[in-house]
């Protein structure tokens, strides 16, 4: 008998609606003064984590040397929200000493337009961040030696960063010193990484048994962020045997991002042999993003039910549509049992992988074999193709009789790409793949790897993700892709999709150009037969359009494997006169919004956070969603008094009842004192039940869950 421990606040599951961890401690914002009178009412009611006290420049201001000078406009810049970079200087004519220097918004000024040359290599792609912006600081140096401001520009033609996004805006080209050291805005951090990474941890779980240490750790971080979620399984002899673990940040992450999950078990088994294994997904970034952790005692089909079970409890219940795990007989019976309506494959990387190991003498004898099979699991369009392919490989190599291979055949809708179109799975970066992560458990563990250091060395990786994550948020928002052409959908593009997804989609826009189309019947839903002129394999495309409600699907479904549209459906848009994308054509989780503008509705209370918290969340979200309605309703004057009224009505919405409920406040803490001073006794604090521990008996490998 096995005894199960959930926690989660008193033992309550409760779903994460949002998350906080990356909202700053310091809410101020500079957004080109909007919202002044908001940030003046609420500033002393939260806590800053720097000093404020950078005044406005002015002209006139003298600083000691034109040092002094940039380090004043980098703070001044640091506590607005956005960036410094030197633009020109000028040097005196008697001993060519510098006498003047410009300081300039990295924004400042526009990209130059130049003719893009396809030679067919791959270059790596380039953004823009400047947009125009004119604000500047000029410094010159008088004849008493002092440093004096001469020219000025305050205003921005941009929204300026959030306070704990700035350190982002680090200029690495125009802001190195001589001896190449860069001068930061603030100290980095993302939010210093609370719950993530609180620093290199030289015994991060104390003194004593590592199970018990672990614990201690689980423990210390959901009393850190209640919403902090964690599980562990105990033996008859209350010994730690399984755990799972998953901090805030997984749980939103896999709100916005769980359509499509790998369960990775690429692991180094530590000296207690307890596998690691992951659950990660896709981010609007094209990164990898983790839902939860586990440490396995054994891989049987009771430990994977268990784990499966904890995870969706902790994920909400939420079910995902497509789950890719590695090949494994106990793992596929509790997925079907705890996953009924998930479609479950296998990771055709696991597969590979293991083909070499089953393969090595057919690999090393026959240099050929390694391309034609991943040609054919991996370019074949139809699943006729895949099947002549297969043969022809089995013919050539004499492999018909080759259990591996047969095995593998057996199972091919569960692995090969041609039976899995209509199945959502996105691709990762190249950088994100599954190698990756194998990479970093060969390069940090081995089979004498303690589990405190194991702990230890995740932290770092996740911490590290984390703030890729958070730099690739700031590149989305403060750069941009370069366009290749005039089109009004690749621009519809670029305002909608992030950095990485538009690359993506990109590629597919300007390879449509090389399409022929050919209309081949006519009617309610029309069919275009698409093809390349230099294609050597004569590929042929098949794309239906239905004009009534501007539905279009290609043969290729490379819309419905990854959310992304492909070239010949563009292609056919083109033909038909489409010049804006469809809304169905758009995946919120490709967006730019996927994950940071997410409602904070009544849900915010379960993340357990403190009352100041609160107020930093909700004031950050409002100025944003502020920022955005002054832009779109300062277009016109009809626009700006239509917003101008109805923003009027709401604010004396919210005046009213911020009103009511000081009232009812007051009226609640009176009753209050009359109780207590009507029974001499305090009024009991409400206190939420706690779950009875659940019991888990093992038959036979299987599990079954009783209330003790």
């Amino acid at each position: 008998m096995m005894e199960e421990i959930l926690t989660d606040d008193y033992s309550l599951l409760r779903n994460s609606s949002v998350n906080l961890n990356g909202n700053s401690s310091n809410p101020s914002m500079d957004l080109a003064h909007i919202g002044a009178e908001l940030n003046a009412s609420i500033t002393p009611q939260l806590p800053h984590l720097e000093n404020t006290d950078v005044g406005e420049p002015v002209i006139g201001m003298e600083f000691e040397s034109d040092e002094a000078a940039k380090e004043y406009y980098i703070a001044y810049a640091n506590h607005v929200g956005f960036g410094v970079r030197m633009n020109k200087s000028r040097r005196s004519r008697k001993d060519d000493t510098v006498i003047m220097r410009w300081f300039v918004c990295t924004r400042e000024g526009f990209h130059s337009k130049r003719v893009i040359y396809d030679d067919g290599k791959k270059k790596r792609k380039r953004g823009t961040t400047r947009e125009g912006c004119r604000a500047m600081i000029e410094v010159i140096r008088k004849d008493h030696g002092k440093w004096v401001v001469s020219k000025l520009e305050t205003e921005h033609t941009h929204m300026v960063s959030l306070p704990d996004k700035v350190w982002l805006h680090a200029d690495t080209s125009s802001m190195m010193s001589p001896n190449s050291s860069l001068v930061p805005c603030r100290p980095r951090g993302f939010n210093n990484l609370k719950n993530f990474n609180r620093g290199i941890r030289v015994n991060p779980f104390g003194q004593g048994g590592e199970a018990q240490g672990l614990l201690e750790y689980l423990k210390s971080m959901q009393s850190e962020n209640s919403s902090f979620f964690y599980a562990i399984q105990v033996d008859n002899n209350n010994c730690l045997t399984n755990v799972f673990w998953a901090d805030a940040k997984s749980r939103r992450a896999y709100e916005c991002f769980g359509d499509a999950v790998t369960f990775d078990t690429s692991y180094k088994k530590t000296k207690y042999m307890m596998p690691f294994a992951t659950f990660r997904g896709v981010n609007h970034h094209l990164q990898s993003v983790i839902f939860g952790c586990a440490l396995l005692m054994d891989e049987t089909k009771g430990s994977y039910v268990w784990l499966f079970e904890t995870w969706l409890a902790a994920m909400g219940g939420r079910h995902p549509l497509s789950l890719f795990t590695d090949r494994d007989k106990a793992m596929e019976g509790a997925i079907s049992r705890v996953f009924p309506r998930t479609r479950h494959c296998f990771c055709k990387w696991h597969i590979l992988s293991r083909c070499k190991q089953k393969l090595g003498d057919v690999y090393l004898k026959y240099p050929t074999f390694k391309r034609e099979l991943k040609e054919c699991i991996n370019d074949s369009e139809t699943i006729d193709e895949f099947e002549t392919r297969w043969e022809y490989i089995l013919d050539k190599y004499n492999l018909w009789d080759n259990p591996w291979l047969q095995s593998l055949y057996e199972i091919r809708p569960h692995w090969t790409s041609v039976y899995q179109k209509d199945l959502f799975f996105p691709e990762l970066s190249a950088c994100q793949r599954p190698e990756s992560l194998n990479k970093f458990f060969k390069r940090n563990f081995n089979k004498k790897t303690s589990l405190l250091l194991f702990i230890s060395k995740f932290d770092e990786s996740m911490a590290s993700q984390y703030e890729m994550e958070a730099q690739e948020d700031f590149a989305t928002v403060y750069s941009k892709p370069l366009l290749r052409t005039p089109s009004p959908i690749e621009r519809q593009a670029l305002d909608i999709y992030t950095n990485a997804v538009f690359g993506k989609f990109q590629e597919e826009f300007v390879e449509s150009l090389a399409f022929h189309v050919e209309k081949i019947e006519e009617g309610p839903v029309s069919k275009y037969s698409l093809m390349k002129d230099d294609d050597n394999n004569n590929n042929n495309y098949i794309v239906s359009f239905r004009d009534s409600d501007k539905n279009a699907t290609c043969s290729c479904c490379k819309f419905e494997r990854c959310g992304i549209l492909c070239r010949h459906v563009l292609r056919v848009f083109f033909v038909v006169s489409i010049r804006v994308l469809p809304e169905v054509y758009i995946l919120k989780r490709w967006t730019r919004s996927a994950s940071c503008n997410a409602v904070l509705d009544e849900r915010v209370a379960e993340l357990g956070l403190s009352f100041q918290e609160y107020l930093i969340a909700w004031y950050n979200d409002l100025c944003l969603d502020g920022v955005r309605y002054g832009m779109e309703g300062a277009v016109s004057a009809e626009t700006y008094k239509v917003a101008k009224l109805a923003l009027q009505k709401s604010f004396a919405d919210v005046i009213t009842i911020k009103n009511s409920q000081k009232k009812g406040q007051h009226n609640l803490q009176r009753f209050a004192r009359l109780q207590k001073m009507q029974y001499k006794v305090p009024l009991p604090k409400l206190q939420p039940k706690k779950a009875p521990p659940l019991r888990v008996t093992q038959h036979d490998g299987d599990t079954s869950k009783t209330n003790s």
